[in-house]
């Protein structure tokens, strides 16, 4: 997309700041393509999505199974995303 850039990155980190959080740009859409397939997103859509692991699950070639995810794509599939929603996820997992 046009607005997928670096600095669109720097700015989306100043809606999570968390330390633990890490922010990307996916430049050459290696994400995308990988959470289209692991999570059966359409074709290409795994874009606009939180995807949240557990600390300390090992990576391999591919990312491990979600701990859980959440897409603000409209999409029929996943979990929509909506700021409470994932406030109560968050925070039943950290506790």
């Amino acid at each position: 997309m046009r607005g997928d850039t670096q600095v669109a990155v720097e700015r989306a980190k100043t809606y999570l700041t968390d330390p633990r959080a890490e922010h990307y740009w996916d430049l050459w859409k290696f994400a995308s393509r990988t959470y289209t397939n692991q999570l059966g997103v359409p074709a290409m859509q795994a874009w606009d999505m939180f995807v949240f692991y557990k600390p300390y699950i090992t990576w391999g070639e591919t990312p491990p199974k979600p701990t859980f995810w959440m897409q603000a794509r409209g999409l029929e599939i996943g979990e929509k995303y909506s700021k409470e929603d994932l406030e109560v996820r968050l925070n039943d997992w950290l506790q």
